[in-house]
């Protein structure tokens, strides 16, 4: 180990859970919270033109496009567990901020700069994920599962903010749990100082346990050359990535609106919003099964489901065929982002492989509320009928293309030491460390 270099005061078994909190927040903060902006908007700063919503989620979204390069770039230097607990620190601020925020441009820019300082979690998904004891597929489970229990809890956060006279008056519930998380960070993501020791070349190196939540050097100066050359598989799969994720964004913004139109109450629609949330998690544990039986072609059926699960909400405003469509729905959305997820983790890793889907998902988050905004201004079933034909074009193109094998850089074992020890590595942590 080279001399200054940082370590994490707590092991892989403990940060694990910190930054899968971190995830689940940021999720919370990004993208959970938005179908209740307009009605937010309404209530705090008498706004009701829709384009306002979507103004402000594509402004969000274009924060988090221009940071995360900027976040990649810091990680060079600085260990990510500090850069975590340094962007959660904001982000305490900035939420408590935002209860106080006496316009709606304040509100919008005090939203950015909290989006901005809790992208960099993201930097950890391919390490949290691949650091799992049971595989890659388990951890990519697990991720989906930590995001989803995360908008089942912002959707009762907002249906508090929106009930209450002044909606600002019940944002502080998300300060404290920004606090919370603040203090775990504290507590489990330290990093300490080791004595110099001679460091072996990359190639030899084992994967200790008490490797850095970040290195000091760059994670792409391991990768080999040919991974930082996209390959068309690659450019293919961040294209179906961009896709799905703007087709299942963009249906998010007015979903409450559209149910309410149809008769639904505020406690209703909230509750037809959060149902694919629990249809996810209930699909989850039959993944494995499912995908040892449909292989490659359980992703093309999951994302037909999802489609047919939108349609037939945009044809019925009836409580009954909408939970249903909504439960459809749900459940192709969870089959789809596992099995869309662990081909993004298989074929790129966490260098500048990664960096181009991650950049592709932002990219989707960023367009969807153009198309949210540009379909519901002429109906607020619009969304819906869009997100299903994307979807169901998704889910014809890629149907039959194979799952990619893993690459050079999927099997290096440096390449995950950077955030999280894996699990193998946690195990040999009992036995004192040869110097």
């Amino acid at each position: 180990m080279s001399e200054g270099q940082t370590v994490p005061a707590a092991t892989g078994g403990t940060a694990r859970p910190v930054l899968l909190g971190a995830a689940g927040l940021h999720m919370v903060t990004q993208t959970a919270l938005a179908p209740f902006y307009p009605a937010l908007f309404r209530s705090a700063y008498g706004i009701r033109d829709l384009a306002a919503t979507g103004l402000f989620l594509m402004l969000c979204q274009l924060a988090a496009v221009i940071v995360l390069p900027l976040w990649g770039r810091a990680t060079r230097h600085v260990p990510l567990a500090r850069l975590v607990t340094a962007g959660q620190a904001a982000a305490v601020l900035l939420a408590g901020a935002l209860a106080l925020a006496p316009s709606y441009l304040v509100f919008t820019l005090l939203s950015v700069a909290l989006i901005m300082a809790k992208s960099v979690v993201l930097l950890a998904y391919p390490a949290v994920a691949r650091s799992h004891p049971k595989g890659l597929l388990c951890g990519v489970v697990q991720y989906v599962a930590v995001l989803h229990v995360a908008a089942v809890g912002a959707t009762v956060l907002g249906t508090v903010v929106v009930a209450v006279p002044d909606p600002r008056a019940a944002l502080p519930l998300l300060a404290v749990a920004e606090a919370v998380l603040l203090g775990a960070c504290v507590m489990l993501l330290r990093v300490r100082r080791e004595p110099a020791f001679s460091r072996p070349s990359a190639a030899q190196e084992p994967v200790a346990a008490h490797e850095p939540v970040a290195a000091h050097e760059p994670v792409a100066a391991q990768e080999p050359v040919a991974a930082s050359r996209p390959s068309r598989a690659l450019v293919r799969l961040a294209v179906f990535v961009l896709v799905n994720f703007v087709a299942v964004t963009a249906v998010r913004p007015y979903f409450t609106e559209y149910a309410a139109e149809g008769g639904a109450s505020i406690t209703s629609a909230s509750l037809l919003f959060v149902l694919p949330h629990l249809a996810v998690l209930a699909v989850l544990p039959a993944t494995r099964t499912l995908r040892r039986r449909f292989g490659g072609r359980l992703l093309p059926m999951a994302l037909a489901l999802a489609a047919a699960g939108l349609l037939e909400q945009a044809v019925t405003t009836e409580a009954v065929p909408l939970a249903i469509g909504r439960l459809l729905f749900g459940a192709g959305l969870g089959l789809a982002q596992v099995a869309f997820d662990e081909r993004v983790l298989t074929i790129t890793g966490s260098g500048a492989a990664y960096s181009l889907v991650a950049a592709a998902q932002t990219c989707g988050l960023l367009l969807a509320p153009l198309l949210a905004t540009a379909t519901a201004s002429a109906a607020l079933a619009g969304p819906l009928l869009a997100g299903a034909a994307l979807l169901a074009v998704l889910a014809v193109l890629v149907r039959g293309d194979a799952p990619p094998a893993p690459t050079q850089e999927t099997a290096s074992p440096t390449m995950f030491k950077a955030v999280v020890p894996a699990a193998a590595d946690r195990r040999q942590a009992s036995a004192p460390a040869a110097r």
